[in-house]
């Protein structure tokens, strides 16, 4: 399904304008279509590709792995690479995901035990560190090195290495290695998936190692997980069967539903049915708060959303 205000004849008019040909297939189109939700995204997307460079060498922007040290509001200090447009000049701006870091800071309380799972460079990781303090532990989880690097620097630049725990890997139902994938052009570094089947258009794929969350020895009871995987979120649960029965930790994650189907092949309504079978609520974040109840699946590509135990909603 298109996002809102982007047509397949937005990508076709845009090639034809700013690369002189028409996209060379439908494998090309959808996902633009499936993943951008304006122009102005796609525009963006063109103008930084390495075929654009090529053939506008004189107005070509570049896309060069920028890295620099952004103090959060929070009082830390994160390492950013400012070549991702999608999440790392809004951190540096301010306006990276506001909401759901205000619902973290809201649940999180010192001495708690969190886990960040799909960290990132550590926006959140980082910043929730900071909420437990020296009393509590976060343990990131991220795949990619180029991010997992970035995040490393951070912990060593706050000084968060007694309680903040960074582990290379995937988290999926069960530990091992696994395929993940990468758009070999992007402005988005944090749209990394595992992979099961094709490989999509434009994309990379790399060995990665991959942990089920029941395998580790991670310090308890957790109180918190903040779960963002790129619709691996179904396999996160399944691998953490025993931990959600026994800790009944709150969620903040995303529910995306084409990610859901390609990358676990679950609807977005038989993935809140299973959240409902472990006992859980799903809440939208709502001005940084537990907000509406979601009993079904939500009309936009994207959302945040609370998952809570249900003795405890």
């Amino acid at each position: 399904m298109a996002a809102a205000g982007l047509t397949r004849d937005h990508i076709v008019w845009a090639y034809r304008i700013l690369l002189d040909r028409d996209p060379e297939s439908e494998a090309v189109i959808v996902p633009k279509l499936n993943g951008y939700q304006s122009t102005q995204q796609l525009r963006a997307d063109i103008v930084t590709s390495q075929e654009y460079a090529d053939k506008n060498p004189d107005f070509a922007r570049t896309n060069a792995r920028t890295v620099i040290i952004k103090e959060l509001d929070a009082g830390p200090r994160l390492f950013i690479d400012l070549s991702d447009h999608f999440i790392g000049l809004p951190v540096v701006r301010g306006q990276y995901e506001q909401s759901e870091l205000e619902f973290v800071r809201r649940t999180l309380k010192p001495g708690d035990h969190a886990l960040d799972v799909g960290a990132h460079i550590g926006f959140f990781a980082i910043q929730m560190a900071q909420f437990v303090g020296t009393s509590g532990s976060v343990t990131a989880f991220e795949p990619l090195e180029e991010n997992a690097s970035l995040l490393e620097r951070s912990i060593a630049e706050n000084g968060f290495t007694d309680r903040l725990r960074l582990e290379r890997a995937a988290v999926s139902r069960q530990s091992g290695e696994t395929n993940l994938t990468f758009s070999t052009e992007t402005l988005n570094s944090g749209g990394a998936f595992i992979v099961t089947g094709s490989i999509p258009h434009g994309h990379a794929t790399r060995r990665i190692r991959v942990t089920a969350l029941d395998d580790l020895p991670l310090p308890r009871p957790v109180a918190f997980i903040k779960m963002d995987v790129e619709g691996a979120e179904p396999l996160v649960l399944e691998g953490a069967t025993r931990l959600i029965t026994a800790d009944r930790p709150t969620f903040l994650t995303e529910l995306h539903r084409e990610q859901l189907e390609r990358v676990s092949g679950l609807t977005a309504a038989a993935f809140l049915q299973r959240v409902a079978a472990l006992r859980y609520r799903a809440f939208r974040i709502e001005n940084g708060a537990r907000g509406r109840e979601v009993t079904a699946p939500p009309q936009e590509p994207v959302c945040s959303i609370a998952l809570i135990a249900s003795e405890r909603a």
